[in-house]
C-alpha cells in the first residue's frame, strides 16, 4: 500500500510580533477508491483541493479495490492510527469494524440503497444525483434525433445501482411521453448475449440505448454489429463512467456520461472533517454528486450525412483540442472544404470549430483549476494553451471571471 504524504499545510504565517498561528492535528485518513476510469482520480484531487481550501492537514493511506481496504481497517485500527475514512468499497465487515471503534466514515457510492452495515451517526454518503443523471441522459439523446423507442440495458451483474438507474431513465423517459423497457441478464455471470439481441432486434427503429456502464454500453455496441444494426442510424448508445479503455477503443467510439469525481471528493472531504470534528452526518440529499458532462462521441451522433460529418469534428476535437490543433487540421481530418466544414458545423452545433476548440480547453482547466494543485501556468500549458497568460484572457472571455477567481470559488 502506498503512503501519500501530508497534502495541505495549515495556513498562517510567523513573524516576530505575532505568536506562530497553530498548526491543525495532523489526522490518519483511509481513502480507498476505485481507479478505473477518472472518477477515481477525479475524486482524489477534489479531496486534495477541499483539504488546501480549509487549511487540514491529512496524512493519508490510499489503497484502490476492495480487498486492501479491508486488510488497511483491520491493520490501522490495530495500530490505532486511523481517524477517519473515505471509500468507495463499503464492504460490511470493515465498516462494522469502524463503527465499532468510533471511527467516522464517508462512503461515496454509485446512487445505490444504503447497505443496513453503512449506516451510523459517524456516517455520511455521498451519492450520485440518479434522477438528474438520467434528465440530463434523455436530453442528450433528444438533442439530435427523435426515437421511436428507448430501452435501458442492466449491468451484467444486475447490482442494485444499476436497477436503479434504469428506473430512473425509463420514467424520464415516461415524462416525455415514450415508453421505455428494460434488458435484465440473467443469474449466470457472463451476459447473455443472444437475448440481448433478440432484445434489440425488437425495439422499434431508431432506438435510443442507455447502458448502466460503459462495459455494457460496449456489449450493446458489438452486438448491433453482429446483428446488422447500425448505430447510431438504428441504435443510439450511451455509456456511463466515460472509461477511455471502452470509449474509445469502441467502433464507434462510445458516448458516455462523465461523472463530476471532483465534487464527490470536495464533499466527502469536507463530511468527513465534520465528522471527525464530532458535528453529525448531513442529510443525505446535501451531498450529491452529478456529471461534468455527457461526452458525445459517435455513437449518439447524428444520423444525416450532415451530422455525422460534424460528429466526425466534435470526436477529432475531443481527441485532439488539448494539443497543436488548427482549423486547418479539422479541415484536413474531414477530408472536405473549410467553407463546406464550417457552414455544417455552425449550422449544427450554433458555434464555430475555433469557439469547440476553446470550449473544450477551458472544460479542462475548469476541472484542472477545482481538482489539483497544480500552478495556473501548468494548467494552461496542459490545456494546450502557450501559457497563464493565453489561458487568463481565454478564460475571462468564456467565464468572465479569471483562472485563480475561478479555483478560490471552488475551494470555498
Amino acid at each position: 500500500m502506498k503512503r501519500i504524504a501530508t497534502v495541505a499545510k495549515a495556513a498562517g504565517a510567523v513573524g516576530r510580533t505575532k505568536p506562530a498561528a497553530r498548526a491543525p492535528a495532523v489526522r490518519n485518513v483511509l481513502v480507498a477508491l476505485w481507479m478505473g476510469c477518472d472518477f477515481g482520480r477525479d475524486a482524489l484531487g477534489g479531496i486534495r483541493a477541499a483539504l488546501e481550501g480549509r487549511g487540514l492537514s491529512w496524512r493519508i493511506r490510499f489503497t484502490n479495490n476492495n480487498n486492501t481496504f479491508v486488510s488497511s481497517v483491520r491493520w490501522m485500527l490495530r495500530q490505532k492510527r486511523v481517524d477517519g475514512a473515505i471509500t468507495c468499497f463499503p464492504d460490511p465487515g470493515a465498516m462494522a469494524a469502524l463503527r465499532r471503534a468510533g471511527v467516522p466514515a464517508v462512503v461515496i457510492d454509485r446512487g445505490d440503497a444504503p447497505p443496513p452495515q453503512a449506516a451510523g451517526r459517524r456516517v455520511a454518503r455521498v451519492t450520485l444525483d440518479v434522477p438528474a443523471i438520467a434528465r440530463a441522459a434523455v436530453g442528450h439523446f433528444l438533442e439530435w434525433a427523435a426515437f421511436r423507442s428507448a430501452g435501458f440495458v442492466g449491468s451484467r451483474g444486475g447490482e442494485g445501482w444499476s436497477l436503479l438507474r434504469g428506473d430512473a431513465f425509463v420514467a424520464e423517459w415516461a415524462r416525455r411521453g415514450l415508453r421505455g423497457s428494460r434488458f435484465r441478464h440473467g443469474r449466470a455471470a457472463a451476459p447473455d448475449f443472444d437475448r440481448l439481441a433478440a432484445w434489440l432486434r425488437a425495439l422499434e427503429k431508431p432506438a435510443a440505448v442507455f447502458a448502466a456502464n460503459d462495459a455494457t454500453a460496449a456489449d450493446v455496441v458489438d452486438v448491433c454489429d453482429a446483428e446488422g444494426l447500425a448505430v447510431p442510424r438504428d441504435v443510439a448508445v450511451l455509456g456511463m463512467d466515460d472509461d477511455p479503455a471502452f470509449c474509445r477503443r469502441c467502433e464507434p467510439n462510445l458516448s458516455s456520461v462523465h461523472f463530476d469525481g471532483v465534487a464527490a471528493g470536495r464533499l466527502a472531504a469536507g463530511a468527513l472533517a465534520d465528522l471527525m470534528d464530532g458535528r453529525p452526518p448531513p442529510p443525505p440529499d446535501r451531498l450529491r454528486y452529478g456529471a461534468t458532462e455527457i461526452v458525445r462521441r459517435a455513437s449518439t451522433g447524428a444520423v444525416s450525412p450532415a451530422g455525422a460529418l460534424v460528429q466526425k469534428a466534435v470526436d477529432f476535437i475531443e481527441a485532439n483540442a488539448l494539443g497543436p490543433i488548427s482549423l486547418d487540421a479539422v479541415v484536413r481530418h474531414l477530408g472536405v472544404s473549410r467553407a463546406l466544414a464550417t457552414l455544417r458545423f455552425r449550422q449544427l452545433r450554433g458555434e464555430s470549430i475555433l469557439e469547440a476548440i476553446g470550449a473544450r480547453r477551458i472544460a479542462e482547466a475548469k476541472r484542472l483549476l477545482a481538482g489539483t494543485d497544480r500552478s495556473v501556468d501548468d494548467v494552461a500549458r496542459a490545456c494546450g494553451y502557450a501559457g497563464a497568460g493565453s489561458l487568463r484572457r481565454a478564460f475571462v472571455a468564456a467565464t468572465g471571471s479569471t483562472p485563480g477567481a475561478f479555483r478560490a470559488a471552488a475551494f470555498r
